[in-house]
């Protein structure tokens, strides 16, 4: 399977962390929010949505 979106492996690990610290889903996608409106730049027809999406669907399926 593969990913739509390209994303750090730090970034994966910094989410991972807070899930693992105990932050609930709502929590992270508030953080995730946060991170994509902050520091991500859309591209060609991307939207904010699509790229929070797929940063969470990549955090609760990252393994490292």
């Amino acid at each position: 399977m593969s990913n739509r979106y390209y994303w750090n492996e730090d970034t994966l690990k910094l989410f991972k962390d807070l899930i693992e610290l105990g932050d609930d889903f709502e929590t992270i996608k508030e953080q995730v929010t946060l991170f994509v409106q902050r520091d991500c730049t859309l591209e060609n027809n991307e939207t904010e949505e699509m790229l929070i999406n797929d940063l969470i669907k990549q955090i609760y399926n990252y393994e490292k």
